[in-house]
């Protein structure tokens, strides 16, 4: 990975960002670590990408409550609707919700009641529940870790070993950033001493979540893949958990280089025709007692047929050797 290109939180103190993790309200389902489970009222996220296919996702409110409000809001403004995935690198990440359709524009509609509403943008909300994992949904950043209209889906299903990762060096960073900054003696508001606060945030916060890990985190970076490496530094606010094959479709794109010098740009425009929020409807007990006598019913078939055919058979700081492509909003880069 080439640490000079992470994009950090600048907008926020280091102790505020890492008070953000874990927020108060979260549950045993929460997040994207576990199975992805349903719960009446939940919020569905159905992007539809033309001549691709539907891709939904779980909103998680409760760990990403400005992003998930932000999202649904402007998805019912019909903000999405006809913009571009802008951004596509194969084993990495799929990108859109640029106004422009290259990296710049938008604003956000919802930044958070405590926030400045001034610039339309708000800033990055983690959780040690919701990682970059293969099928996570996310808001891209800029060079300051503020947040607005674009997002990203992770799509690298390589297996990935999160038990490498060192956190005592990825601290060590924080000091020595911690370390420039007051020898530079900038201003609090400077774009310098932004980057930099941001870089701390985001260095404190994948220290934090990755000495967090737990035996699911492992073993589920390990199956499924995700880019582990940016943990802490952007907000996931949702999981992919249909439509993974329009996710692998996208990211086979021909692409060429763009604007900023990066080989991600689809040759051919790739539209997302609408973006809409479903909520989910528990079903009834007469619901669930019927597809339970279906399914026993296909369980008995599918059994014979089994039985049949078995009859017939004998029958370093960040891990460089992990390159893994920032998610960012370059209207402000």
């Amino acid at each position: 990975m080439n640490l000079k290109r992470i994009l950090m939180s600048a907008a926020l103190s280091v102790g505020v960002i890492l008070s953000a993790t874990g927020c108060s309200g979260e549950n045993s389902s929460s997040g994207n670590v576990g199975d992805i489970t349903f719960a009446d009222g939940d919020k569905i996220a159905v992007i539809e990408i033309k001549d691709y296919g539907t891709v939904k996702a779980k909103l998680f409110p409760d760990i990403a409550p400005i992003g998930v409000e932000n999202f649904i809001e402007l998805a019912e403004q019909g903000y999405y609707d006809g913009l571009k995935i802008h951004r596509v690198i194969q084993d990495s990440l799929i990108q859109g919700g640029s106004l422009n359709g290259d990296g710049t524009g938008g604003t956000a509609a919802y930044t958070g009641e405590e926030n400045d509403k001034s610039d339309g943008t708000f800033p990055i909300e983690v959780s040690e529940k919701a990682r970059n994992f293969y099928g996570a949904l996310c808001y891209a950043a800029d060079e300051y870790g503020r947040c607005a209209t674009q997002f990203y889906i992770v799509n690298n299903k390589t297996s990935q070993d999160v038990t490498k990762v060192d956190t005592t060096k990825v601290q060590a960073k924080v000091d020595e950033l911690a370390a420039e900054a007051a020898a530079a003696e900038w201003e609090a508001d400077s774009s310098e001493a932004k980057k930099n606060s941001y870089l701390q945030s985001y260095y404190s916060n994948h220290a934090k979540i990755m000495g967090s890990n737990d035996q699911a985190v492992i073993d589920k970076y390990a199956k499924v893949g995700g880019l582990y490496q940016i943990d802490g530094g952007y907000t996931v606010f949702g999981q992919v958990f249909e439509g993974f094959d329009v996710i692998d479709s996208i990211s086979t794109a021909e692409v060429e280089t763009n604007a900023y010098g990066e080989k991600s740009m689809p040759v051919k425009d790739i539209i997302i025709s609408s973006v809409t929020i479903e909520t989910y409807t528990a079903p009834t007990e007469e619901e669930t007692s019927g597809e339970a006598d279906k399914s026993s019913g296909s369980k008995s078939e599918s059994t014979s047929d089994a039985e049949e055919t078995d009859s017939s058979s004998d029958g370093e700081l960040l891990d460089d050797s992990s390159e893994a492509e920032e998610p960012n909003n370059s209207s402000e880069a």
